[in-house]
């Protein structure tokens, strides 16, 4: 009959326990014949006669005379050996005292068994031997004597109570149970706990139908009884506590090693339900195979599959399954690669390193996750993002994200979002003089609700009236930022605001903050799909460390770039990168103090690298000078600054940040490469006067410009006709002969209407109204009236305007008149009249010029200043001489009783708006008529002699002027030229333009009015119309 493995079992352990008696009661014999002396010997032993036989002095629990006569120790010394343990019991437990088993820890064998044997009898005498001393295992139980000693166990026996189970097994994990009939001491290795009152008769029952009746037999004492401490299943976890010390299970937790398996599904060998899944509880286990059952199933039939959990295949010193947490030593524990066994084997060490699902973790750094996130928390090893939250397992685990919880893709937990609309930051804008930080109620990350209070500030009044001002949020938002928290907890004099763009929090709503799933997408800097960058720390604002958050540095800023238009850029840098486009400015000093593209050196497209433009910068006149790095053309002077500091396409190098190097009045873009007119030679934008003709280039050649506030001296003479740019056909767009304005390249040159009525349009000037004296004309074509170019005539002397003022007193440094132009500022008189005449009243003292000079003119008639004296008077309608007709007397005449309110007899009525305009012109001789007259305006009385001296007639100059008759036609000149008429035709004397009746001869006798009917001479007013 072929025996079981229960009853191979039961048969060992009789044998065992035979041959140990027997063993035992021969030892007992031999120690009694031949290692210990007899005890007469003791008795009569004359050293020992004095000696009282039952005194122990050394309390080793040995008679000092035994000490002496049969062991050899000494009575005065409690360890003889000094070995930590006393000789008593060393004697007690059959080591030996004597021994203290120095022979090196290294020798020292403390494998573990239970065989059950009352007694391990070590063969070999020689000392020292290991197993004597205090580290030695003589009973390979697993615990050195000295830790039997304390536990109170037999060294020699592995077994001590005799219940099955290995002493040191016992020993960690004794414990204690409370029952109703009271405490239970369970698994001490002293205490076998025989049919303890856990085994009522039901449980017996059961524990033997679970069991078999043949291995419940088998485990009963010679008395039939059994151990509580080997029979139960303490933890429930399906493994008796027998089982569970066999393979060296803890029998008070269900999955002994921690792998997320219970130690029966470990074992099993045969599918079952799984309550635990992946680490977590299932409310509807499903049932499988366990981790190892293909494999056992798979053995031969001549191997035991449980002998293979008591193997030890990685070498770690726990045995394979249920004892070890991870079986096959790969770093991974069971339970973890039992829950993806499609891919993973707790058996076979060879699969950690793989990553099958591609997010940067291999499959030990999947369960790697659950060291710092707990047991469970490991991740797929088969999913790329296994919370699917937008970030792969490994970005998350490697950036000390939990890569299991798919909450946290929209947080912020390193607050590098920023305001990015600038409506989160929080001012005090109603501040006046000193304010202090009185409290501030929000911490970071607080969440805050449109007008919620974020700050209070305490401000004094006049007085020393104290309040506390609220300052409140402008939008909802987390608290991202609180700068005044520092004035609040440093030192109390510092904690001043003077500033209403101080900014005391800042508020950053949840669309401006920067999160974890925008940190790890930050790699895709376009996001068009493509990794053009790097992801960056989410637990670090600023990756990079250049001072610049990585909200900012991703999400982007704008700026403004002049180049070749007006541009708003949004920039973005990178925030793996100090300074992105390798510039040498660091993208914070890009953002925060030049405003210039942190991802391209040349952000204007001038030539010239941010870095040379805002730091290096450039020498002009051995001083230093920076550019606008954000603008291509610093200076706006029509020359990139990548030209100007080079002798590029101008051949000049020229200041950038000066539109005018040379202060011509030119910018430096309109001497050479971008004239301002047409069949211009270019200047040179060193030389002020490339011609050397005393006047500058830029005067020379100034146009029409609002921004500038200039006047076009750009006058093309020309003595044929002409086509202007842009045009090719005569006919069509032709021009004649004369001097033609060009205002601008926009405007182009201007036309002043048609004043010869030849439907044609008409130049400033005809050629005869131009002074050309000296000014040579080309034999075709024409040319500038000055021209500043090299090699060109001087033009100083020339007069084309004929005002009488040769250019290089119309120049800025003298009259700063328009050279072009007879009447520059457009007070009727010419300009150099009103400089002759200002000149004399000034040397004649006829005038206070300080008092003029402080309103800006240089004498009564300012050729530049339309109003000299600033009366509102303009300088051609002013009577500086004050030499017009006697309003009173013009009065009387037209209307003789004008101081009679109750009459009505008045031919030109002082109050009617023409009538006080009549008597407003004669009494005024204005500046404009004694230039049309030919007299002086500072004399009253102008007349010549013939030797060109003054000789008054006793006429003043307005007077005389109106009383001539230069028609001979009894009218005077000057009621003719008020009423219209022609003073120089005496035909208009007869003619009755009122049809009243009586001719404008007769209503001039009569002063009466010539242009209304009910105006004529009265009764008695006789006239011969023929005389």
């Amino acid at each position: 009959m072929t025996l079981t493995h229960n009853q191979w079992a039961v048969v060992a352990i009789t044998v065992t326990l035979c041959l140990a008696g027997t063993y035992s009661m021969a030892s007992a014999m031999m120690s009694t014949a031949i290692d210990f002396e007899p005890g007469a010997d003791d008795i009569l032993d004359e050293d020992s006669g004095d000696m009282d036989p039952g005194e122990d002095t050394d309390e080793d629990g040995l008679p000092d005379r035994m000490e002496r006569t049969q062991y050899g120790t000494d009575p005065l010394d409690w360890d003889t050996d000094g070995d930590g343990m006393s000789d008593g019991y060393e004697v007690e437990n059959g080591l030996n005292p004597l021994d203290s088993g120095d022979a090196g820890l290294e020798d020292i064998i403390i494998d573990t068994v239970t065989d059950g044997s009352a007694d391990v009898q070590d063969a070999n005498e020689t000392w020292p031997d290991p197993d004597n001393g205090p580290l030695g295992d003589p009973d390979k139980d697993g615990l050195v004597n000295i830790e039997e000693m304390e536990l109170g166990t037999d060294p020699r026996r592995n077994d001590t109570d005799g219940d099955g189970l290995n002493d040191k097994w016992e020993s960690l994990h004794t414990f204690t149970m409370t029952t109703a009939s009271g405490e239970v001491e369970l698994l001490n290795p002293l205490n076998g706990n025989w049919d303890c009152i856990l085994l009522d008769p039901e449980s017996e029952a059961n524990l033997e139908q679970t069991l078999g009746a043949e291995t419940w037999l088998a485990l009963a004492n010679f008395a039939d009884q059994h151990s509580c401490d080997q029979v139960l299943d303490f933890d429930s976890d399906g493994l008796p506590n027998y089982v569970e010390e066999r393979y060296g299970t803890n029998p008070l937790s269900e999955d002994s090693d921690g792998d997320l398996i219970h130690d029966e599904v470990e074992i099993t060998k045969v599918p079952m339900p799984l309550e635990v899944v992946c680490g977590l509880p299932v409310l509807t286990p499903p049932t499988e195979n366990g981790p190892f059952t293909a494999m056992l199933n798979a053995m031969p039939s001549t191997v035991n599959p449980d002998d293979w959990f008591l193997q030890d295949m990685d070498g770690d010193g726990r045995n394979n399954g249920p004892g070890d947490w991870d079986t096959d030593g790969d770093g991974m524990p069971d339970g973890f690669e039992f829950c993806y066994d499609s891919i993973l084997n707790p058996a076979n060490a060879s699969d950690a390193f793989g990553d099958d699902d591609q997010d940067g973790l291999n499959n030990r750094a999947e369960y790697d996750v659950a060291r710092t996130w707990g047991a469970a928390n490991f991740t797929n090893p088969l999913k790329f993002d296994t919370d699917e939250d937008g970030m792969p397992d490994g970005w998350e685990a490697e950036n000390g994200l939990h890569p299991v919880d798919g909450s946290n893709a929209d947080e912020d937990p390193d607050m590098d979002g920023w305001d990015v609309d600038g409506d989160g930051r929080v001012r005090y804008s109603d501040l006046v003089g000193v304010a202090r930080v009185h409290s501030i109620p929000v911490q970071l990350m607080d969440w805050v609700d449109v007008n919620q209070t974020v700050a209070y500030a305490k401000v004094t009044h006049a007085g020393g009236t104290q309040e506390t001002v609220p300052l409140k949020a402008n939008s909802a938002g987390y608290v991202y930022e609180i700068p005044a928290l520092e004035l609040l907890n440093g030192p109390s004099n510092d904690n001043e605001v003077t500033s209403r763009n101080y900014v005391w929090v800042i508020i950053v709503e949840p669309e401006e903050m920067f999160t974890n799933t925008e940190e790890y997408q930050a790699r895709d800097r376009d996001r068009d799909g493509i990794i053009d960058g790097r992801s960056t720390d989410p637990l670090n604002p600023d990756t990079d460390g250049d001072g610049l958050k990585d909200g900012i540095e991703v999400g982007g800023w704008t700026i403004l770039v002049v180049s070749r238009g007006v541009h708003n850029v949004l920039v973005t840098s990178d925030p793996g990168d100090v300074d992105t486009d390798d510039d040498g400015l660091t993208d914070w000093r890009e953002f925060s103090e030049t405003f210039t593209n942190a991802s391209n050196k040349d952000t204007d497209s001038d030539g010239l690298e941010d870095y040379v433009e805002s730091i290096d910068g450039f020498l002009w006149e051995g001083e230093s000078y920076f550019t606008n790095a954000s603008m291509f053309d610093t200076d706006i002077d029509g020359l990139e600054d990548g030209e100007e500091v080079i002798p590029g396409a101008d051949n000049y190098i020229t200041n950038a940040n000066d539109s005018d190097s040379d202060d011509d009045g030119l910018k430096d873009g309109n001497e050479v490469l971008h004239i301002p007119r047409p069949w211009q030679m270019a200047t040179n934008p060193l030389v002020n006067d490339t011609d050397m003709d005393g006047m500058l280039d830029g005067w020379e050649m100034q146009i029409e410009s609002t921004m500038d506030n200039t006047h076009s001296h750009s006058l093309w003479v020309t003595m044929n006709n002409w086509m202007p740019p842009g045009c090719d056909d005569m006919q069509q767009c032709g021009r004649g002969p004369g001097g033609w304005i060009w205002l601008n390249s926009i405007q182009g040159f201007a036309s002043f209407g048609d004043k010869n009525n030849d439907g044609e349009p008409d130049p400033r000037y005809f050629v005869h109204e131009m002074n050309l004296t000296g000014f040579t004309m080309p034999n075709t074509g024409g040319r500038w009236a000055l021209d500043p170019a090299w090699g060109t005539m001087l033009d100083a002397d020339y007069d084309i305007d004929n005002d009488t003022l040769p250019n290089e007193l119309e120049g800025p440094d003298r009259w700063d008149t328009n050279p072009v132009d007879d009447d520059t500022d457009g007070d009727r008189l010419p300009d150099g009249w009103e400089v002759r005449y200002s000149a004399q009243a000034i040397s004649e003292g006829l005038v206070d010029n300080a008092s003029l000079e402080q309103l800006g003119a240089r004498g009564p008639m300012d050729p530049s200043v339309a109003d000299s004296d600033q009366d509102g008077i303009p300088d051609g309608e002013e009577d500086f001489d004050h030499d017009g007709l006697n309003r009173t007397a013009m009065l009387n005449k037209f209307c003789p009783r004008w101081d009679d309110p109750t009459s009505s007899y008045c031919h030109i009525d002082p109050d009617d708006p023409e009538g006080s305009k009549f008597y407003d012109d004669l009494e005024n001789f204005t500046n404009y008529e004694e230039m049309l007259n030919g007299t002086n305006p500072v004399h009253n009385d102008s007349d010549l002699c013939p030797d060109g001296s003054s000789c008054p007639d006793g006429w003043e100059d307005g007077p005389e002027v109106y009383h001539r008759d230069s028609d001979g036609d009894s009218m005077f000149d000057g009621w003719e030229y008020y009423f219209r008429f022609d003073p120089f035709d005496s035909g208009d004397a007869l003619l009755d333009v009122d049809s009243d009746g009586f001719t404008n001869r007769c209503e001039h006798e009569w002063n009466t009015n010539p242009k209304r009917g009910d105006s004529y001479p009265g009764q008695g007013q006789l006239c011969d119309n023929f005389a």
